[in-house]
Order: structure tokens, then C-alpha cells, then sequence
């Protein structure tokens, strides 16, 4: 096997969690943490803003990230919208993905994470702490624009780490995208993390997923992690530890005004190898209830960010069932070389 996994419940996603309770969101965790940079001197060290919003019925996701380095005093991240399957990043309809722009609007010039505005024009604005958030960006010479507001369903489900939370918001305003007008109208995922090393080295891991399904303001799961060896259709061509998915995945059921944690999450993925993306998956999870829930999903739009020179992310948005009902949410799944390589290859 490659690599080592070792975590102290991190909410960094390549590694063990422990995840049968829930830290405490503050406002505070709206802003940048700038302790973080005395207890943590290793230029990984990153803080994450991330908030995105679909429109299902187009097959249109689109997700808007800010990513500080602040020991190498880097602001990067963006926005990022696109229609049905793409191959490439730069066919998305917009991508406006920055990778070296100075820290200095934050540890400069006294400005935060609440209201901020990348050289892109993507402006994030916080307007009511762990409740509302507006996003806008406007790109009049491609015909690119929009505005929406995310209000929480949910409080924030924070990692006992306190490192890390997500939180299910109900979207609303307008997209145009390349001339045509849409109406946001739905759910999505926003994310923060903070005060972690995330460094560039290879894993040997197989694919880390991160899938979100929001069927209404009553119903939303969240699972990370491993596709279960035993079922997986790369396992005759990939060496992966067995044991692995049942040490990393984790996630949260918000289920009639209460969160609960899972305690068992098994993922089976349908693999587009030609185009090196998922395509469906299948995901059994059992909250701490002992409540069973078995989705499938249906990835419907597709596109992939080199979000490091050596990893492979394929962002998509997924249409869930279950009993009955139709859901959507993001299905995101990180895959390093000796993956793409061993499992989707050939």
C-alpha cells in the first residue's frame, strides 16, 4: 500500500475520523482564524470558504470557492458555473479560478472573510453569521452574472474538531449564464475549514468522495469518504485497503429539525473510465438512530478542477432517490495518480 493515514478527527478529508458527535459553530468561525497561524507554522496550512448553488432542472451547478494559504500569504479560489457534462475545466460556461493573488485584503489591508471581493469581481458576503450569505459576479463580456442568496435550513454541523463545519442552505436569486436567464431556487452545501495543514503529496488512497443530498428543508444527508472495496469495480485493478471505508466515512443526517451523525455509510460507484468521472453512485447509510436510508444518484452534470497539479477532482451534481423522493446535491470525488492510473485506465 501507499501512504500512511493517522488523524486526530480532522476535518480533512484523506484521513480516519471520528464522527459520532458534533462540535459547536460560532460567529466567530465566519471570519478568518487568524490564530491559526501561530499553532500552525507549515506552509499547507489553508482556510477554506466554500458556497456554491444548481439549478437542477438546467443541469447546471456551479461552485465558488475561497482558498487561503496564510503562511505563504496566497488568496486564491473563485467561481465556477457550468452546463451538463464537461471534459475539461475550461469548457464550463464560467471558470474563473485564481491561484496566486496576495493575502493582502485580509492581513493588510483589515479586511475578513465576512465581505470580500476577488479581482474576479466574486464577491462572498456574510450578511448574517451561520444564517445568510449573498454571493454575486458579474462578467458582462461573456454574458455571465448572478446573485444569490443561501439562508440556513440547519445549523452548521461542526466536526468535533472545530475545524471544520457544512451547512444546507435554501438558494435564491438569478443566474445568466452565457446570455441565458435562470432562477436559483433550491438547496445547497456551503462548507469552512481552518487552522489544517493540506498538503500536496501523493496518496495511494482510491477515490475520496464528498456527496450531498437535500430533498427539502425536512431531509439532507452528508457522507465523505471510501467506496466500498468488496463491491468496487476497481478492485481486481487497484490495490485498496478493505479496512479504510469504515475508518474515514462519516458524515450527518439533518432529519426533522434534529442533526444526527452516521454511523455507517457504504458508497458503490458507477465509473465513466472513458471520461474519468463518476457517473451514478449507491450509498446505504445508517444514522445514530439505527434509521436506514439506501439512495441512488445520477450525476448530471459533470466537470473536473485540477485543484493541485497532482489530483483529480470531478465536481458534479447528483439527482438522488430515495423512497420516493427526488433530491440533488453535489457529488464530489478527489482521485490521485496511482487511482486514475490502476483503477480508470485501461
Amino acid at each position: 500500500m501507499y501512504g500512511r493515514v493517522v488523524s486526530e478527527n480532522t476535518s480533512y478529508f484523506m484521513n480516519a475520523q471520528v464522527a459520532d458527535s458534533f462540535g459547536e459553530a460560532t460567529p466567530e468561525d465566519e471570519l478568518f482564524h487568524r490564530s491559526a497561524r501561530e499553532e500552525v507554522s507549515d506552509p499547507a496550512l489553508v482556510e477554506t470558504v466554500f458556497a456554491g448553488f444548481n439549478v437542477p432542472d438546467a443541469d447546471i451547478h456551479c461552485l465558488n470557492y475561497l482558498w487561503l494559504h496564510p503562511n505563504m500569504r496566497l488568496l486564491g479560489g473563485g467561481t465556477w458555473c457550468w452546463q451538463g457534462i464537461k471534459r475539461t475545466q475550461l469548457e464550463a460556461e464560467i471558470f474563473d479560478m485564481r491561484d496566486f493573488v496576495p493575502d493582502a485584503p485580509i492581513t493588510d489591508d483589515g479586511g475578513d472573510l465576512d465581505d470580500i471581493t476577488l479581482p474576479s469581481g466574486y464577491r462572498y458576503q456574510v450578511l448574517e453569521p451561520l444564517r445568510t450569505v449573498r454571493m454575486s459576479y458579474a462578467d458582462p463580456a461573456r454574458g455571465n452574472a448572478f446573485d444569490v442568496t443561501l439562508e440556513a435550513i440547519m445549523p452548521a454541523a461542526m466536526l468535533p474538531s472545530n475545524k471544520h463545519f457544512d451547512q444546507v442552505m435554501r438558494t435564491s436569486g438569478t443566474l445568466t449564464l452565457r446570455g441565458e436567464e435562470h432562477r436559483v431556487s433550491g438547496h445547497a452545501v456551503r462548507d469552512r475549514s481552518w487552522a489544517e495543514a493540506r498538503t500536496e503529496d501523493p496518496t495511494g488512497l482510491s477515490a475520496i468522495h464528498w456527496l450531498v443530498a437535500s430533498f427539502g428543508d425536512d431531509l439532507c444527508i452528508h457522507v465523505t469518504g471510501l467506496e466500498d472495496v468488496a463491491t468496487a469495480s476497481w478492485r481486481d485493478r487497484f490495490a485498496a485497503d478493505e479496512a479504510m471505508p469504515a475508518a474515514m466515512n462519516r458524515g450527518w443526517v439533518w432529519r426533522d429539525g434534529a442533526l444526527r451523525a452516521i454511523r455507517e455509510a457504504r458508497i458503490h460507484t458507477e465509473w465513466d473510465r472513458d471520461g474519468r468521472r463518476q457517473a451514478a453512485h449507491e450509498l446505504h447509510v445508517v444514522d445514530d438512530h439505527g434509521d436506514r436510508y439506501v439512495m441512488h444518484g445520477e450525476v448530471r452534470a459533470s466537470c473536473p478542477w485540477h485543484t493541485w497539479s497532482n489530483v483529480h477532482m470531478s465536481i458534479g451534481l447528483a439527482r438522488w432517490t430515495l423512497d420516493g423522493r427526488v433530491g440533488h446535491g453535489d457529488s464530489q470525488v478527489a482521485m490521485w495518480t496511482d487511482f486514475v492510473r490502476g483503477a480508470l485506465v485501461g
